[in-house]
């Protein structure tokens, strides 16, 4: 096999030692007994961190019957975490595995022979649907008949992590913008010039509308996470919801002082979507972009047409650093501090899961960063 790797080990135990290994442990009776009892949801792993053993609490969270299923597989393979396939070698090994806190936990663990705990963030895709894991998990060193192995046991702070960092965000989003609005409002009571009031009126409009579009994003993510939220797919212009779009964002405040230019080139095909959906998505789009964005600068947003996609593009000039890249998916990760980041997140989540649309990103210093949704366009094309 090839020994490829980023990061971690790329050696992988045969799947004669794997059997060894399980039959080992299964013999040893009180041990399995004392460890499906105070370990919660666990596995445990060998030196190549595959897993030889795990308890019902790890096959229930997987949502499986039989050890057989994941026996000899890495944590991030039994979950099906999205990096766990970039690399031939698998779980560990693809450069997005070093900021992997279930890896290098793993990994401390083996470096110092004492108990390493880790906080980690895993998207993966189940029954082809996006789903997000926010895990505390423990690997500790064991020693049987002079052999030895690793507990790795698992935590699953998903739901708590999940509303603690969207009230945090909602709030922060909405005070924001509420102080903002109370700004205005003092202001116009003050002012006398009518120009100046109908101008103060018109920001205050606008400041109304993102509240609102704050407080439906957050609704509209938590059905998402929920499995609830309802679609209309309806036979939607793409080029008319795109300037939608950018006409909705271009009266944020993170729009001031930015241009947004759509490009001549981009096609006036049809998709079968959901309008208001795949608007909020482009918006997000569009929002990240002009973050990145100094003043004076420009977004650049185009739809082309491809065998049987349609892809939206939003581009920005900034480069984004290889630890951002490999992170920026993540439902609690951003680089604008604690309690921040659902951005691309829920571009990712409202496209794939709900949207049938594949969401991915290029970043590079020549080209800048670029981010798309394919849609695949309906079978009678308008195009």
């Amino acid at each position: 096999m090839d020994n490829l790797t980023h990061f971690a080990s790329p050696e992988r135990s045969s799947h004669e030692d794997i059997i060894r290994s399980f039959e080992l442990l299964d013999s040893e009776k009180m041990m399995l007994d004392i460890f499906g009892a105070i370990s919660g949801i666990g596995a445990i792993l060998d030196k190549n961190r595959q897993i030889v053993y795990a308890n019902e609490e790890f096959l229930n969270l997987l949502g499986i019957r039989s050890l057989e299923l994941i026996l000899g597989k890495r944590s991030g393979e039994a979950v099906s975490c999205l990096h766990s396939s970039e690399n031939v070698n698998g779980c560990g090994t693809s450069e997005a595995c070093s900021a992997c806190g279930a890896v290098n936990a793993i990994i401390l663990s083996q470096q110092t022979g004492q108990k390493s705990t880790r906080e980690t963030r895993i998207n993966s895709v189940i029954d082809g649907k996006l789903v997000s894991w926010d895990l505390k998990v423990t690997s500790t060193p064991i020693n049987i008949r002079d052999k030895v192995f690793y507990v790795f046991t698992i935590q699953d702070i998903s739901n708590e992590n999940r509303r603690i960092i969207l009230e945090r965000i909602f709030f922060h989003d909405l005070l924001n913008s509420a102080g903002s609005l109370n700004g205005l409002l003092n202001i116009l009571k003050e002012e006398t010039d009518p120009k100046e009031t109908r101008e103060i009126i018109k920001m205050s409009e606008e400041v109304s509308r993102d509240l609102l579009e704050e407080i439906l994003l957050h609704r509209q993510l938590r059905a998402a996470e929920n499995g609830d939220l309802t679609i209309d797919i309806q036979l939607i212009n793409a080029m008319e919801l795109l300037k939608s779009a950018v006409g909705k964002i271009e009266g944020h405040v993170i729009a001031h002082g930015k241009s947004i230019v759509i490009a001549d080139y981009s096609s006036n095909a049809f998709v079968d979507t959901d309008k208001l959906l795949l608007q909020r998505v482009l918006i997000n789009m569009l929002k990240n972009a002009l973050e990145a964005t100094e003043k004076g600068g420009t977004v650049h947003a185009d739809i082309t047409n491809f065998d049987n996609k349609i892809r939206f593009r939003v581009k920005n000039d900034k480069f984004m650093p290889k630890e951002i890249q490999i992170q920026v998916f993540q439902r609690s990760f951003s680089t604008k501090g604690k309690g921040r980041g659902v951005g691309t997140y829920s571009i990712k989540l409202l496209s794939e899961n709900y949207l049938n649309a594949k969401v991915g990103f290029s970043s590079s210093e020549s080209e800048g960063t670029v981010f798309f949704i394919d849609l695949f366009k309906p079978k009678k094309s308008n195009n």
